[in-house]
């Protein structure tokens, strides 16, 4: 596979409490609360004093309203702490797209300010190189409210990746890199594998820095020993981005939530065996209880 980042010349990082973004694609899960925190005052506190990042994926389904907003904003007051949100369906996954309702969505989320990072695109397989100009005005839109991330999953943008360069040219999006291939080298007869076949797609691996940015969705699967060969990959990869002067997120997925914090702790532990300075993970902020087990 080839490294676009491996030959980049060498320069300094900043490192904060974490010298990259790591995130899981949400802050809440039934099975986190009294296992890693205790989920008091809220998620999104205890969420927030381990990761610095986060998958926004409920937006794809509906639009937070402004006092939920508010109650994130609020609960972040002062943390390094940024959303990626997804941009909703109604937009990506259909054939028409009303602008003036995407730009309502991003006013929304507008008051996080700081707390913003980029949006996530995530456009479904049918949208190909036929649909560039509708792809196009939704980026256009995003241009006043931040940098996006792009998602594709038409088999031709593979065949023929350079069909996006004019849109990353154009505009500030990255195309990001889906890397599901833990997931399918492992049982697929998993119970808990079984219904994400249908939603994580086997496609080609495709690292990315477009813009400086470095945006790595790495799906796992439930069986942790079919993982290493991807997290050693992206440690790898990352520790070199990170070199180059990079910004880098990582979001890690699995089937069954209840595995992601787990994951990305022994990915940010194989990033930190390959570069110094990328800061400590914390711990998890466990729940009296299980702290008296």
């Amino acid at each position: 596979m080839n490294n676009p980042v491996a030959d980049s010349p060498t320069r300094g990082f900043s490192a904060s409490p974490l010298a990259y973004r790591l995130g899981l694609p949400a802050w809440a899960f039934p099975g986190w609360a009294g296992y890693y925190w205790d989920g008091r005052p809220s998620p999104l506190a205890c969420y927030s004093q381990v990761f610095n990042a986060v998958e926004g994926n409920t937006t794809f389904y509906r639009t937070p309203d402004a006092k939920t907003v508010d109650g994130w904003r609020r609960t972040l007051d002062g943390r390094d702490f940024q959303f990626s949100f997804k941009l909703p369906r109604i937009f990506t996954h259909e054939a028409t797209c009303d602008l003036a309702l995407l730009r309502k969505f991003l006013r929304t989320l507008a008051p996080l300010e700081a707390h913003l990072g980029p949006w996530l695109v995530q456009f479904p397989a049918w949208t190909g190189p036929a649909n560039l100009t509708r792809m196009s005005r939704i980026l256009a839109e995003l241009t006043e409210f931040g940098s996006s991330v792009l998602e594709v999953r038409h088999p031709q943008f593979f065949a023929e990746p350079e069909r996006l360069d004019a849109l990353v040219e154009q505009f500030p999006v990255s195309r990001l890199s889906l890397d599901t291939r833990a997931l399918y080298a492992g049982d697929m007869d998993h119970p808990e594998v079984r219904s994400a076949r249908h939603h994580k797609p086997e496609l080609p691996v495709t690292p990315h820095a477009d813009h400086g940015l470095v945006y790595v969705r790495m799906v796992l699967h439930p069986d942790p020993s079919t993982n290493a060969e991807s997290l050693s990959y992206w440690a790898q990869y990352c520790a070199q981005a990170l070199r180059a002067g990079h910004i880098v997120w990582v979001m890690i997925h699995c089937p069954n939530n209840q595995h992601c914090p787990p994951y990305a702790r022994d990915f940010h532990q194989r990033l930190s065996e390959r570069l110094a300075g990328v800061g400590v993970l914390p711990s998890w902020p466990m729940p009296e209880q299980a702290t008296l087990l």
